[in-house]
């Protein structure tokens, strides 16, 4: 699918009724999974994953992945993934041999950890394309594979920044110590906006069905715009939960001794990392989903989406909120609930129907799954 992620509101007719006036099809993305069925899956996987040490947990993607794609279906037809868990399990090993040797060299001198920094950063875009590349390429509609066009150069345009911004503050670190203007990396992280605007058009625009090509027109001030937004809604929620905290400390609600103090102090960073999970984590994931795929297309196709934040949110709160009651055992169905929620909301209008895209479409020669994948067909993504 195009969104690993992956009937809207706007449907107000049967959703592969014809538009008479345009002669346009809205189609609704569906999916017909439970949360009771993917909590079978999600169980065997977790113990399996347990009993093999994590090697499992490559099978246990491929099987999440096929229950999902599989049950997403657009004008009657499902998606499907035909990855094989051993490439996934490669680019495991070989994601986790790079951090393992990156924190060893870090212990073992600045130079080598120096060195072993530089090797992840110039291996990160390359190996991020690749797992694009692998995620599309083994995904299909209707027989049909996706596929990803993006060149290994648009890759290091895109990717280099990103990385270097995740890596250098630890280095610095790592190699001057803590001193004070060591922070001052941090401050990188206030262009993070233009950077995931970068990713998101690179992501959305070099994609393929069949020989199709989509294309994309994000505009960097949408996600400025969110950011900011998300940011001032952070601050308020953490300025409301400070101030409960300061008010319970004055009132002597319990008594003041330096252990209430710290007790305070927790229940403050508690409660603003709460409040990002539930306030700023759905309204940025509602606004990117519905910005990314209303200005992408494909010829003849383009997407409908109509998440609203609010109720996305109120969803996103009960799902913790029954997720922490259960021990964790509502996971599952929280996955679910959210995945059917964004699928209810998306939409694909198409000139003439379905059809006549497809009619248009021609199928690349080799299997479906066949396409080319980098570093000799892993995937690096969890």
């Amino acid at each position: 699918m195009l969104a690993d992620v992956p009937v809207p509101a706007v449907l107000d007719h049967p959703p592969d009724a014809p538009l008479p006036e345009n002669d346009k099809q809205l189609l609704a993305f569906r999916f017909t999974g439970s949360g009771a069925e993917y909590f079978r899956i999600w169980v065997v996987n977790l113990l399996l994953s347990l009993a093999t040490f994590g090697i499992y947990t490559a099978w246990a993607k491929v099987r999440r992945l096929q229950y999902f794609d599989r049950n997403t279906l657009l004008a009657g037809a499902s998606f499907d993934f035909h990855g094989q868990p051993k490439a996934i399990l490669r680019g495991r090993l070989v994601a986790v041999a790079l951090l393992a040797s990156y924190q060893y060299a870090i212990g073992f001198s600045a130079r080598a950890g120096l060195a072993v920094a530089t090797t992840l950063l110039l291996a990160t875009p390359f190996l991020m394309r690749g797992a694009l590349r692998f995620r599309l390429a083994h995904t299909s509609y209707r027989a049909i594979a996706f596929a990803f066009s993006g060149s290994v150069a648009r890759a290091y345009r895109t990717y280099m920044a990103p990385a270097i911004l995740f890596v250098l503050p630890g280095v610095m670190i790592a190699v001057f110590g803590e001193a004070a203007w060591t922070m001052l990396a941090l401050l990188l992280y206030v262009a993070w906006p233009v950077m995931f605007a970068q990713m998101k058009r690179y992501q959305f625009g070099e994609v393929r069905y069949g020989d199709l090509a989509s294309s994309t027109s994000l505009p960097l001030h949408g996600f400025v715009g969110i950011y900011l937004l998300g940011a001032l809604l952070l601050a308020a929620g953490c300025a409301a939960v400070l101030l409960l905290g300061l008010g319970t400390a004055l009132l002597h609600i319990v008594p003041s001794d330096e252990r209430t103090s710290e007790l305070v102090l927790g229940a403050v960073v508690l409660g603003a990392a709460i409040i990002a999970y539930l306030l700023l984590g759905p309204y940025q994931q509602a606004r990117v989903f519905n910005l990314c795929l209303a200005r992408t297309s494909f010829p003849g196709a383009r997407f409908v989406s109509t998440l609203r934040v609010w109720p996305y949110m109120r969803l996103q709160s009960k799902n913790m909120a029954l997720t922490i009651l259960s021990l964790g055992l509502y996971r599952p169905f929280a996955v679910v609930s959210a995945y059917r929620y964004r699928m209810e909301h998306l939409a694909l209008d198409c000139d003439g129907g379905i059809d006549s895209i497809l009619a248009g479409t021609h199928r690349p020669q080799g299997a479906v799954g066949d396409g080319a994948t980098d570093f000799f067909g892993i995937d690096l993504s969890w």
